[in-house]
């Protein structure tokens, strides 16, 4: 088991995304008294490429940069290109593609006043993409440049020959020389002129950017937030377990000894070096991981079906069929750290030796909070999620080690621990099916539908509440004599949320679990889902003369009748004059299933 345990941490340590972003700088040079171009300079990450502007339909999503300007300004054609991109046949889109690589320019021209300052905001989006398919959507972002009239420019320009173009993207100040008429026509010839946009047009573009950006944004920061809480209540859980809980008072009993002041400061020590040894994992996993690893790995059949096994292990574990501990040499070399060290030194080697000790109680809490932040593809999972354990797994050995009256007020160890830890395992059997229910998808065996997923549950959540009230034991539980007050509270809460899963196993939505149940598709038994229809919500497309691209492989929401190819979908819409509605989805795509759930 020792070496099964190393195993699984240099396996949880194999796995980071480094998100990946474009840089993109703004800047103007004034061509004549009133025509200026807004130049981007453009710096795509080594081996990533970026669609280009004038990508055509069918394909991949192009870049895309919109214009806000006052009434006095104008567009003098369309967006150009120093350097002509890359153009290819690709056999994925089935089409030709244009995209950039490296660093580049773009440049659009405008008409200005030549004595009135004016401001040109805009927004841009694009796409990073690798040859192996991999793909990263960086947020939309805005920009301002401001141009002041020309005989500013002048003055400034016999000052110091230079001018500044204050930039609101990523609070970014661009500095360029000014250039002269004759170099400015050389650097901008040999441009493509693109369709020219009516401000209108851009204007509505722009805020429906603003609005994509906005909801993007506050999806994104709340991720790592969630990690953290999640955490958090992590070390709340490997606190209560038997191999924490009854630490607490000799720890704190070695800090009481001392003289108060000293006490209460090796006692803060005690708790930021918890706190740095965890994060320092998470650290650690976050310089291991490569590029797109965390993409890569979360959505494989077989890493997703190595979880799943790592993650039934750990259930055992906690069953008490076996411990996971770290060799014991580790704890001795540990332990003699603490004696001949002395100060702050021994304080951090003493939080050290917590660490390793406790490892067969917190090995399965770290790991599943680990696995968790590989599927929410955020950067800051690892560190989010060991600072957040680390803060709520330390606060009360510095607490009680201040105020040592209250240990009294903690309750005595006991059989207590042990049940904490077997309902563990509980949550890591229901975990488990996540990642077996993903490996399914991916691979499309079929053996996991979403009827019998909830079954399976259903099963775990009423063994849990049965073990609650002492029906179920373990080798390691103590005889039950009565049931206490919170035991059947909490039991109560496990048979209701059976309860409240049976319908899902003929079909009921159970929308606030949408996203960890899978697809309705994969329901076999349904008595629910044409309710949710009204009648001939999908007739337009039975009468669909041949075979639709596909088909053999992907699945409509909810059964409903849709397309698989978008130029299919678009040609047949054309055909019998209806709109298209676009379904951005994906096979283990959580958030997919939740919102086509409730928007479908």
């Amino acid at each position: 088991m020792n070496k099964l345990s190393s195993l699984i941490l240099f396996f949880l340590s194999s796995f980071f995304l480094q998100a990946q972003e474009a840089q993109w700088t703004f800047s103007y040079e004034r061509t004549s008294d009133t025509e200026v171009e807004i130049v981007m300079n453009i710096s795509v990450p080594e081996q990533f490429h970026m669609y280009s502007f004038d990508q055509g339909p069918g394909g991949p999503l192009a870049a895309e940069v919109t214009f806000d300007y006052p009434d006095v300004v104008q567009t003098k054609g369309g967006l150009q290109y120093d350097t002509e991109p890359r153009e290819f046949f690709d056999d994925i889109f089935k089409t030709t593609i244009r995209d950039f690589e490296g660093d580049f320019v773009w440049r659009q021209k405008f008409s200005v006043p030549a004595d009135e300052e004016v401001t040109i905001t805009g927004a841009y989006t694009y796409q990073l993409c690798k040859d192996n398919g991999v793909c990263v959507n960086p947020f939309p972002e805005k920009f301002s440049v401001t141009i002041p009239p020309l005989q500013q420019k002048q003055a400034s320009k016999e000052s110091n020959n230079t001018h500044k173009a204050t930039i609101d993207s990523n609070t970014k100040t661009v500095e360029n020389k000014s250039k002269t008429d004759s170099e400015l026509n050389t650097s901008a010839s040999e441009t493509v002129d693109n369709q020219v946009e009516k401000k209108e047009t851009v204007v509505a573009n722009e805020r429906e950017a603003d609005v994509e950006k906005t909801s993007d944004y506050e999806s994104e920061t709340q991720t790592p937030w969630w990690i953290f809480i999640a955490g958090f209540l992590g070390g709340l859980l490997a606190f209560l377990t038997p191999c924490v809980f009854p630490m607490v008072p000799m720890t704190v009993s070695l800090f009481i000894k001392k003289e108060r002041k000293i006490g209460i400061r090796d006692a803060i020590i005690y708790g930021l070096s918890i706190i740095i040894i965890y994060v320092g994992l998470g650290l650690a996993i976050t310089a291991l991981f490569g590029e797109t690893a965390l993409y890569e790995m979360s959505v494989n059949p077989l890493f997703n079906m190595l979880f799943f096994i790592i993650f039934v292990v750990f259930a055992i574990s906690f069953f008490g069929a076996f411990d996971i501990n770290l060799p014991s040499s580790w704890v001795n070399k540990m332990d003699k750290k603490v004696d001949s060290s002395s100060g702050l030194l021994s304080v951090f080697f003493m939080a050290f030796t917590l660490v390793l000790v406790s490892f067969s109680c917190t090995a399965m809490i770290i790991g599943t909070l680990l696995v968790e932040s590989v599927h929410t593809g955020s950067v800051l999972g690892p560190f989010m999620g060991m600072l957040g354990f680390s803060v709520a797994l330390a606060l009360p050995f510095t607490f009680f080690a201040i105020f040592p009256s209250l240990l009294h007020s903690l309750p005595k160890s006991g059989g207590w621990l042990n049940t904490i830890k077997v309902l563990l395992g509980f949550v890591e059997l229901a975990l488990a099916l996540k990642f077996i229910s993903m490996a399914d998808l991916a691979a499309g065996w079929g053996i996991l539908p979403r009827d019998l997923f909830i079954a399976i549950w259903i099963v775990i959540v009423v063994m849990a509440g049965l073990y609650i009230l002492g029906k179920i034991k373990f080798a390691h539980d103590n005889d039950l004599s009565y049931v206490s007050i919170p035991r059947l509270l909490f039991a109560t809460a496990l048979f209701s949320f059976a309860l409240y899963l049976l319908p899902g196993m003929w079909g009921a939505p159970l929308k606030p679990l949408s996203g960890y149940l899978p697809p309705m598709n994969t329901q076999t038994f349904d008595l629910y889902t044409p309710t949710l229809r009204s009648g001939g919500i999908s007739q337009a497309v039975d009468d669909y003369e041949g075979t639709k691209k596909y088909a053999e492989s992907l699945d409509c929401p909810l059964g409903l009748n849709c397309f698989f190819d978008y130029e299919e979908g678009l040609a047949y819409a054309q055909k019998v004059g209806k709109p298209v509605l676009l379904d951005f989805t994906g096979k283990t795509c959580a958030n997919c299933r939740d919102i086509e759930l409730n928007v479908w």
